[in-house]
């Protein structure tokens, strides 16, 4: 299973579709610590595409740029897209795995390491 034993994941998203992106990379590493990147996906080719290996994943959120997957694998990564199922719906599935791989490590991804509740800054004097 890719998903699970994966060293870094690069989330890409089109449209409004790229915010999506933008959370699953976030959840990843608030969760489980994880090595995440995100990127629109229309510009991951011109650079971001120079991290993807074997033993790494590239997921896809929305439609597909012609011809990605078949870059994606070219340089050895895994590619994750549904496209047919909703990229909202796909979203849970990231946050999902998220989860496991925490609970894989032995974190708790309901108290992330290093996170709190809220932040709280202090003013210029110290006061909160």
């Amino acid at each position: 299973r890719p998903l699970l034993t994966a060293g870094q994941w690069t989330f890409l998203g089109r449209g409004w579709a790229y915010g999506l992106a933008q959370e699953a990379a976030l959840k990843m590493r608030e969760a489980a610590g994880a090595w995440t990147e995100s990127y629109p996906a229309m510009e991951y080719r011109h650079g971001p595409i120079a991290i993807t290996a074997p033993g790494r994943v590239t997921w896809l959120f929305g439609e597909a740029p012609a011809g990605l997957a078949d870059d994606v694998h070219r340089v050895g990564g895994h590619f994750e897209h549904h496209p047919t199922t909703d990229p909202l719906a796909d979203l849970i599935r990231a946050q999902r795995l998220a989860v496991a791989l925490a609970e894989t490590q032995g974190h708790n991804p309901d108290r992330p390491r290093n996170l709190t509740r809220s932040v709280v800054l202090a003013t210029d004097d110290g006061r909160n």
